[in-house]
């Protein structure tokens, strides 16, 4: 592993670099900076991501960093190079016993995992295996709105063109073609506070894929 306090360092001098050990499985160094959020470093202790290599951290998690907000109850969504590597990160967090496991399918696997010093603290890591990537600009091009192409590594960022932008302004903005849940998604980031774009409405409304039953669906009904 290179050595992450003189990289953290050389990037980011002004700030003040901690190497911590308690209360977490591995060394790891805190920096202020505007990354990962501090009540969810432990978790990147299990992940360790890697700019060059995978695994990545990419989607809602990152956007919620990049505001300066903990994750909460939001999925931190890992994305990864190939299976070995998702293997690897999933047995990695079961090797020290504090998780159950939500749900695994083809699409990836989901744990629930708890803090060493604070059982009461969990996160949810869902390891993605539905399609592997080769690099972090090729995970965040699969999102399908703008202010979702975000990713990090704990020290970097990757953002779309449109990202920052569209972040700072709330703009919901969706790429074409919509995929089958567009109408889910939009709902789900209107609530959040984003707003739709013109015309993105209409394109989701007559959107020839979309095979949302909404009035079955609980987490549409929770929103209203």
């Amino acid at each position: 592993m290179p050595n992450v306090l003189s990289t953290l360092e050389e990037l980011f001098g002004e700030f003040t670099v901690q190497t911590k050990t308690e209360n977490y499985d591995q060394p790891i160094d805190v920096v202020d900076f505007p990354t990962v959020h501090r009540e969810d470093s432990e978790p990147l202790t299990l992940i360790w991501p890697d700019i060059k290599h995978g695994p990545w951290i990419a989607g809602g998690a990152a956007l919620r960093w990049w505001q300066g907000q903990p994750v909460g109850e939001s999925d931190i969504d890992v994305f990864c190079a190939n299976q070995a590597q998702a293997e690897v990160i999933i047995e990695r967090i079961k090797e020290f016993g504090r998780w159950s496991l939500k749900y695994d399918s083809e699409n990836a696997t989901t744990l629930s995992y708890w803090s060493k010093s604070n059982p009461t603290k969990t996160w949810t890591i869902q390891v993605i295996k539905r399609r592997y990537f080769n690099s972090l600009e090729d995970v965040i091009s699969n999102f399908d709105m703008t202010v979702c192409e975000i990713g990090t590594c704990g020290n970097n960022w990757v953002v779309g063109k449109q990202t920052a932008k569209d972040i700072r302004e709330r703009n919901l903005r969706m790429k074409l073609p919509l995929t089958p849940d567009a109408l889910k998604r939009m709902i789900k980031y209107w609530t959040y506070g984003y707003r739709p774009v013109e015309g993105l409405l209409e394109s989701v409304q007559n959107n020839p894929v979309a095979k949302w039953e909404f009035a079955l669906d609980e987490d549409y009904n929770n929103a209203f």
